[in-house]
This record gives structure tokens, sequence and C-alpha cells, in this order.
């Protein structure tokens, strides 16, 4: 019997290479800019007909091929990116696979026209399902311009499957906003079916390209990132929580100058919000790692799109801190803004001009940041200062929100989201054992808690953790326990529910220690703190006002809502006519 192994054609590898190279016509658009920004290109035209399936022409100033590199170019894994397997571990470029050309070609008709930087006559080579057709001399400026038409054309089974015009445009138009962002001193300028659709001029910084790209009004909400540590940097904005988006639409990430797609550093964005967003809302970002070449492997994946981490913990602790470190050095707090009245009855699109405009530095009310910080009663909440010479005055609306004058205008505080804040704090220091446990309120009678099987399988985990936040627990018969004392910041807590709660808010599996520590401390905040309709004497207003604005991060409640937001007296003019 014959041998049944046989090596494939050129052609017919390309064409299965093709098949991970060249997902739609968006592939065939990434794979043309990259090289165009390869090859140092400060101008790139790209043009789009029939959603990308008709035609792709991506057009470049950079430094152009000879006729020899431009035929070698349709070789696979041909490619000027790299030589030696020791260059893997340092690639600088784009691209480097030498697999995009042949592949995309093998299912195309596809033309470059290109002239190297200094010559005076370029080449033109016309292929047709990886074969070359022509090669003749052209006239061209140095750069290069490659036309990649009938996409599939000799697959139509891949054909079949592209998406309608509009999805494959839209698709292309968010590639080419990454792009845009990550490389704002490079001109680009995109036309769809003839008709341009983004001119965007060279600028100097990434806030001006972001403000050209997606609006001046969500640029003006965007943070400014600048964070470094021992094996890399992060460089970039982050966007004000108040601009979130219900998906993570607007997140652009690159590593050494390459867009990726990464669950660890959208986990370490997250993680960097922290409580500062609702769960199901996803921030506006755009960040620059710049990574060791060690911590970092772009070889995983012919798209380059996928990396794999060699210290995932230091790459997550980067940007984690990157994020949390730009967040808190500005004021992130909502302003009621007439912008926002009279847009909040539309229904939100994703455009640039929904994004809330630009807030001033918050000042915090003088007279109650002047006061030495409150000290702590058994409630967690009535206090005595040191100074009492208060002349701030506060006025609580439906037993729910607390008023405050400041010296701008007014802060509007949700009393509940407010005091979770502060003791959410409280119980996370206590919880991670910085701070001794706080004063615990002895029960004058037991109460003996029946636990669930679930429960039950929890409770030793979080025992310990309990004890530091000031419970006092005894193990009884069976899966019951006494409950003998409580944190004395929990009196309105109902005793025989206080263990259930926290048992039950806790997560699916065996978590680990931070996560017991997060879920407890936000379970115990949200229970123990004053409830809307509570009503507040001007005493407990002041300390709630106090000791907000004495957290580490006043601006949200554990969940993400809001704890305050401000109008100032300016806005307040506007609404009656008087500017």
């Amino acid at each position: 019997m014959g041998s049944r192994i046989r090596i494939l054609s050129e052609s017919v590898a390309n064409m299965i290479a093709a098949g991970e190279v060249v997902e739609a016509p968006f592939s065939v658009v990434k794979e043309l800019v990259e090289n165009a920004l390869d090859s140092g290109a400060t101008e790139i035209g790209v043009d789009i007909k029939g959603g990308g399936s008709d035609l792709v022409r991506v057009s470049d100033n950079g430094s152009g091929m000879n006729r020899d590199d431009a035929l070698a170019a349709f070789d696979r894994f041909a490619t000027s990116k790299l030589s030696t397997a020791d260059d893997l571990g340092g690639i600088s470029t784009l691209g480097f696979r030498g697999e995009a050309l042949p592949s995309m070609a093998s299912v195309s008709r596809m033309r470059l026209v290109t002239c190297e930087d200094g010559s005076v006559e370029g080449t033109e080579v016309v292929l047709v399902g990886g074969e070359v057709r022509d090669v003749r001399p052209a006239g061209r400026a140095s750069g290069t311009t490659v036309e990649v038409s009938s996409l599939f054309y000799n697959t139509p089974a891949r054909r079949k499957f592209l998406k309608s015009d509009s999805v494959e445009v839209r698709r292309i138009m968010e590639l080419l906003t990454e792009y845009a962002v990550l490389y704002p001193s490079v001109r680009l300028d995109v036309a769809i079916d003839g008709k341009l659709t983004l001119g965007l001029m060279a600028v100097d910084t990434l806030a001006e390209r972001v403000a050209g790209v997606l609006g001046s009004r969500l640029a003006a909400e965007m943070l400014p990132v600048s964070f470094t540590e021992e094996g890399g940097s992060v460089e970039g904005l982050v966007g004000r929580p108040t601009i979130a988006r219900p998906r993570g639409a607007q997140q652009v990430v690159a590593i050494n100058g390459r867009p990726v797609k990464s669950r660890l550093i959208g986990a370490a964005v997250r993680s960097g919000y922290a409580e500062l967003l609702p769960h199901n809302r996803h921030p506006v970002v755009f960040l620059m790692l710049t990574l060791d070449g060690d911590l970092v492997d772009v070889n995983v994946h012919p798209t380059k799109r996928e990396v794999r981490f060699g210290n995932t913990r230091r790459v997550f602790g980067l940007v984690e801190g990157a994020v949390r470190a730009a967040l808190m050095s500005h004021d992130t707090a909502p302003t009621l803004s007439t912008y926002e009245v009279r847009a909040a009855g539309r229904p939100e699109t994703g455009s640039p001009d929904v994004a809330a405009a630009a807030t001033p530095e918050l000042q915090f009310p003088t007279m109650v940041r002047e006061t030495e910080q409150a000290a702590v009663s058994g409630d967690g909440l009535r206090t005595e200062t040191a100074n009492d010479e208060h002349h701030a005055k506060f006025w609580q609306l439906h037993q729910s929100y607390v008023f405050v004058q400041t010296r701008e205008g007014v802060l509007v505080v949700d009393q509940h989201a407010a005091h979770e804040r502060v003791l959410y704090e409280k119980a996370r220091v206590a919880l991670s054992g910085a701070a001794e446990t706080g004063p615990s309120q002895q029960l004058l009678f037991p109460v003996a808690v029946d636990l669930s099987p679930g429960e039950w399988e929890s409770f030793d985990d979080v025992r310990p953790l309990l004890n530091k936040l000031g419970f006092t627990i005894q193990s009884m018969s069976g899966r019951t326990v006494l409950l003998e004392a409580v944190p004395g910041a929990f009196p309105k807590w109902p005793h025989d529910r206080i263990l259930h709660d926290i048992l039950t808010e806790l997560p699916s599996g065996k978590p680990d220690v931070r996560n017991l520590i997060e879920n407890i401390a936000k379970t115990v905040a949200c229970k123990a703190a004053i409830k809307a309709g509570d009503k507040l004497t001007q005493e407990e207003m002041r300390a709630l006002i106090d000791q907000l604005f004495a957290t580490e991060l006043p601006y949200s409640c554990p969940h993400g809502r809001p704890t305050f937001m401000r109008m100032t007296s300016e806005e307040l003019d506007k609404r009656f006519g008087r500017t």
C-alpha cells in the first residue's frame, strides 16, 4: 500500500493558514494597517467598499519595498521583522510571523504597488488566488498601497459566513479606532464606499486623539494614567465612573504598542475601579503597557491578539495599581448639571455627546473638613468633635438625603450609601488585621443560631475573620452556634439574622482570603448602615459627612453607587435664568 501521507502544496497551505489569519474583512484591515505602521508610516489611508469583502485598500507613506522584497513578501514565513528564535523574546513590531500577505492573497485578488524610500521607480505586483499574475514597474511616491478585492471569492463557504456590510464596517471601525488612539502621531483617513468617515490629523497627545475620535465631551471625562513599577509601566487614560458603559466596547489596551485582548488585564482594570462601579457597568479606558520581554509572550496565535504573561500576579498588580492611582488622585464624584438633566430622558446611544460635561476639582465643605476627625461611638454615627464651632447647616430630605452647603453650592448625600462606605472601610481594615478589633457589644441574652448545611460549611472559613470584627461565637451541638457578642457598630442589625446574612452573601466555592474579606465587609456595611427613612439629627448628619470624607474613597458605596452628588451655585443660577 502506498503512503497516504502527503505534503500539501503551497497554495493549499496558504488557504488553510488564511482560516486563522483572515477571519473577515476586519482581519485584512488589521494586518495591512499593522504593516503600514511597522514601515514607519506617518500617513495612512483606508478605503472600504462592500463591507470590505468587495475592496480593502490601505495606502501609506512608509519606507516601501524594492522589487525583490515585494515579491518575497508573498512567500509564506517571509518577514523582515526577525531572523532567529532569540528575536522572539524582544519583538517590537506589530507583525513578525510572515503569514498575513500570502494568506490574504490566497483567498482574494490582490494588487500591491510599492516604492522604496529614495528610489525613483516602484513595483506593481498582481496576484489572483495567491498566484502571481503580473509584475511590472510602477510610478509611486515612497510607501505602499495594497488592494484586496473579492475576498473569499474562491472559498464560497467562508464568504457565506460574513455578516452584513454594516456589521463588517462596524467591526472595521472599532478596530481602526484602537489604532487611531494608540498611534496619535499618525494621520488616519478612512473612507467607506467613497465617503470620508474618519479624518484624523496627527496630534501630539493621547488626550487630543481621544477627543478627535470619541468627542471632546467624553475626552474631558478621562483621567491621565502614568504609573511605573518593577518590570513595566502603564500610560494612558481612564474614564470617570460617570461615563461607564453597559458593555466594554470602549476599552483599548496595548502591550508594547500591540492592541491585545486579555481577561487578566480586564479583571485588573475592574479591580482598580473596585467599588466605584456597579457590577453591570464597564469603564472606558485607553491603556498602554510597556512590559519587559520576559513578562509577555505575543507568539501565541496567528492573529497576535492573544498574549501569555510570565508573571500574572505582577502584571495584574501593575495594571490594578495604575488604575487605582489615577482614580484616587482625582475627584470622581458626579455633578448635577444642566446638560445631564436635559439628556436624562434620552436613551443611551453610545455617542460621545451623551457623556457628562467636565467638572472642576471638588472643594470639600470647609467647616466640615477643618474639624478634627469625628470620634466614633458605639453605633458608628453619633459623635462629638473636639471643635464644635460649625457654621455649615445640614438638611435631611425625605429622611434619605442629607443636604450640606459648600462654598461652591450644595452637596446631596445619600445617607445609606455614605454610611455604607464608612462602615465598609472600617470593616475591611479590621478584617485585614490592620487595626485593632472595634468595641464589642455583649448581648444580654445570647442568641442561638441554627445554620443550614451550606452555611455550616462556610462558617469555619469565616470564623477567624468574624472574631476580628468583634463577634464572639461559641459552637454548640450539631450546626448550632451561640452568638454572645456583636460589633458595637451594628446595634440596629437584628442579631438573629447577622450570621445568616453574612454567610448567605459569600461567593460559591472556596474563595481566597481577599475575596472573603471583601464580601464580608460589603455585607456588614450594607446591613448595618443607616437606612433610607431613618431620621438623623444635626449632629448625626455632621458626623456622617465628617466620616465619609475621611474615608479612602468617599465617592461611592461598596456596590458602586455614588455616595453624593453636587450642584454648584453657577448651575442654580442657570436654572433660574440669572446668567
